[in-house]
C-alpha cells in the first residue's frame, strides 16, 4: 500500500471509530457539575435545582440508551425500551434548551445593564415594595447589585456565552424544529421542518438521532446524547475567535433553498 494509501486508510479509520464514550466512564454529577461552572449560574437557586433535574434524567436516559444498544441485533428489540427513549428524549432536549436559554438572557441581561450602567436603576425597581414579598424579585436585585461590585463576573459572562454558543445554537436548531416545526432561522418567514420530531437510533450509542436540515439540504445530524456530551464538555470548552463563530453562524443559516411561490 501506498503511502497515500495509507493516509486514506487512516481518514477511513477515524470516521468509522465511534465518537461515544462508554455510559461508565460518564459520571453521575458531572453534567450538573458542568453547568454550575457557567458565569452567574451557581448564584441563581432555581437554575441549580434545574440543573439537578436535567441531569438525573439524563442518567436514566443513558441507563436506556445503553440497553437498547446491548440489544440492536436480538431478534425482538426492548420495544418499551425504545418507545420510552422516542417519548422521553425531545422532552429533555426542551428542558436543557429553556435552562440554557434562561442563563442565557440573564447573562445578556447582566452585559447590557453593564454597558448602560443601569444596575441601580434596575436593582431599586425590583426592590420597590408590591405589598408582598416576591422571593424571586429580590433574588434578582441581589444577583444584580453582586454584578455590579464583581466586573469579573460580568466579563466571564461575555466569554462563557461565546464558548457555548455553538452548542446551544444545534440544541436550539433541533428543538424548534421538533416543538415548531420550522427551522431555526433569522427572519419573518419560517422554513418548513423537514419530518421534525423524526428520529433514529444510533447505533453506536443507542441514542435518538435528530436532522438537522434546512428544505432540501441536511446540514448535520445530531443525537441527544450529543448535546448531553456537550454540556458535560463545557468547562474545557475553548473560546472561539470571531471568524470561527462567523464561520459556525453561516453554516447553521444556509441560504433558503424552498422554491419561489409563482
Amino acid at each position: 500500500m501506498s503511502g497515500e494509501d495509507d493516509k486514506t486508510g487512516e481518514r477511513f479509520a477515524d470516521h468509522d471509530a465511534p465518537r461515544y464514550r462508554d455510559v461508565a466512564e460518564i459520571g453521575r454529577a458531572d453534567l450538573y457539575e458542568a453547568l454550575l461552572t457557567l458565569a452567574g449560574f451557581s448564584e441563581n437557586p432555581m437554575l441549580v435545582m434545574q440543573a439537578s433535574q436535567l441531569c438525573l434524567v439524563d442518567n436514566m436516559l443513558n441507563g436506556i440508551e445503553q440497553e437498547v444498544i446491548s440489544h440492536q441485533f436480538d431478534e425482538e428489540p426492548p420495544r418499551g425500551k425504545i418507545a420510552l427513549l422516542q417519548s422521553l428524549s425531545p422532552m429533555w432536549i426542551f428542558a436543557a434548551y429553556e435552562l440554557l436559554r434562561t442563563w442565557r438572557q440573564r447573562c445578556e441581561e447582566v452585559i447590557k445593564l453593564a454597558e448602560n450602567a443601569g444596575f441601580n436603576l434596575k436593582a431599586s425597581s425590583l426592590e420597590r415594595d408590591l405589598g408582598y414579598r416576591h422571593y424571586d424579585r429580590e433574588l434578582r436585585a441581589k444577583q444584580l447589585r453582586d454584578a455590579e461590585e464583581r466586573p469579573e463576573m460580568v466579563e466571564q459572562m461575555r466569554i462563557d456565552l461565546r464558548r457555548t454558543e455553538m452548542g446551544f445554537t444545534q440544541l436550539e436548531f433541533i428543538r424548534v424544529a421538533i416543538a415548531k416545526h420550522e427551522v431555526s432561522k433569522k427572519g419573518p418567514k419560517k422554513p418548513i421542518a423537514f419530518a421534525p420530531g423524526l428520529a433514529l437510533i444510533n447505533r453506536h450509542c443507542g441514542s435518538m438521532e435528530y436532522e438537522m436540515s434546512n428544505g432540501g439540504s441536511i446540514i448535520g445530524f445530531v443525537t441527544r446524547r450529543d448535546i448531553a456530551e456537550t454540556i458535560r464538555f463545557i468547562p474545557g470548552a475553548p473560546n472561539p475567535s470571531d471568524e470561527e463563530l462567523v464561520s459556525f453562524r453561516q453554516y447553521m443559516s444556509p441560504p433558503d433553498v424552498e422554491a419561489p411561490a409563482k
